[in-house]
């Protein structure tokens, strides 16, 4: 009887298979590393044509900015239209209409300027605030004038304080020139002005001025 001993062949058969599993795990590891790596590469390449599309879009708005500016200005400055009109309807009878008071200081504004407020105020406002009414013309005659008055009666609002934003120190100075071409302003005066930064831009937040007297407001009605 003859006996074959196949324990040694099994163990080859055992080993071949282990070895084919092996390779075959390794070959789908270094497939997925692969898949891996090109969709990385596929989507580095595509975040850099996005940064690419994005400093392209970011220099676009930067050379829009100034009329993106302009436009904000304006629509700024029509939407206060409303309450600059209504800060000034105080005015007594024999002044000069709001409508054209409100008329001329918009028709005399520069480029690269735009109003924020407009407000009517007195001596009394003056002082309170500090400004030197001396620009005005004599304090003390008005101070005499005013005491021989009823106390029911009120001080007129003869000055005009104008506030507003500018882009250039420039257009402030043009505004003011143009201030006082008007006949019924006696004196106007930058009271002051300050760099300050509004969405990103650098303006300029100016307050002017002017002086009415009472007399040239009579004429001028």
């Amino acid at each position: 009887m003859i006996q074959i001993n196949l324990h040694d062949y099994r163990d080859e058969l055992r080993k071949i298979e282990i070895q084919k599993r092996v390779v075959k795990c390794s070959a789908i590891v270094i497939a997925a590393i692969l898949l891996i790596a090109m969709s990385w590469f596929w989507e580095q390449a595509r975040l850099d044509a996005i940064k690419s599309e994005t400093r392209k879009l970011q220099s676009q708005v930067a050379g829009l900015k100034a009329q993106v500016d302009k436009v904000k200005a304006m629509q700024a400055s029509q939407k206060r239209l409303k309450d600059i009109i209504v800060g000034i309807e105080g005015l007594r009878e024999q002044q000069m209409p709001a409508s054209a008071i409100v008329g001329d200081l918009n028709l005399m504004v520069p480029e690269d300027l735009w109003l924020a407020s407009i407000i009517q105020r007195d001596r009394e406002d003056l002082t309170r605030k500090k400004i030197p009414t001396i620009m005005f013309g004599d304090p003390s005659k008005k101070k005499k004038k005013r005491k021989r008055k009823k106390k029911k009666v009120l001080a007129p609002k003869e000055f005009v304080e104008i506030s507003g934003f500018a882009l250039t120190e420039n257009g402030v100075a043009e505004y003011m020139k143009r201030l006082q071409k008007l006949p019924y302003y006696k004196t106007t005066f930058l009271y002051k002005s300050s760099w300050m930064s509004m969405g990103g831009q650098a303006v300029l937040k100016f307050t002017i001025f002017c002086y009415m007297p009472e007399k040239q407001k009579k004429k001028s009605a």
